[in-house]
This record gives structure tokens, sequence and C-alpha cells, in this order.
């Protein structure tokens, strides 16, 4: 079935997209891999977006999948990114606590009018 036939939206991220590859069902993609003339099967109603090809060969039709480890290893590059990108947070902002205790009159409390 579609994503919108069975209620999923498609994914608005890359992340999204990796973790349906890695993690999607490939079920409705067997379907179609054993299916032969004359079944009653729907391809239109199909959730393929596992599949990086299909290809009709003699005697029945083959079926190639995404690699679920090539998304698997994009996710965790996508989470050590964002991982960088919050410590120079991170780092930010403890300079910037740094910078005010160390500023004239930062240790021992006065406020500063603000």
């Amino acid at each position: 079935m579609t994503d919108r036939k069975k209620g999923k939206k498609p994914p608005r991220t890359v992340r999204e997209g990796y973790r349906r590859l890695a993690f999607g069902p490939v079920g409705d993609a067997v379907r179609l891999a054993f299916w032969e003339e004359g079944d009653a099967l729907d391809p239109t109603g199909l959730d393929l977006y596992n599949v990086s090809e299909i290809r009709r060969v003699k005697g029945g039709v083959e079926v190639r999948f995404y690699d679920r480890l090539d998304a698997l290893d994009r996710l965790t590059q996508l989470d050590r990114e964002e991982r960088r990108e919050g410590q120079g947070l991170f780092d930010a902002l403890r300079q910037g606590a740094q910078a005010l205790r160390d500023a004239p009159g930062g240790e021992d409390g006065e406020e500063d009018g603000v």
C-alpha cells in the first residue's frame, strides 16, 4: 500500500528517510517478488519505499533493496554531526558564562542594571 493508504506520511527529513530505509517493512516487496501472472495484486497499493530496483526476469521478478547497513551508517553520521553542533553551542555558552564570571563585578553577584 502507499503511504497515504496506510496512514503514513512521506518522510519530511533526511533522517526520517534513512530511518525508514534502515528499519522499514519489506513485506509488500516480498509479495511482489512472489507474484505470478494471474494472482490478484494491486501494485499501486504496495509500499515499495525500500526498493531500489525491480526487474522482470524469466520466470519471475527480481527485487533489489537499498542497503540497510548504509542507511544505518548515515544515521550514525547524522547523529555525530548533530552532537558536534550541539557541543559547539554548549562550548559557546560555557565561554560566555566564564567571561561574565571573569568580568569586574561578576563574582560578587553585582547586577549590571540589565
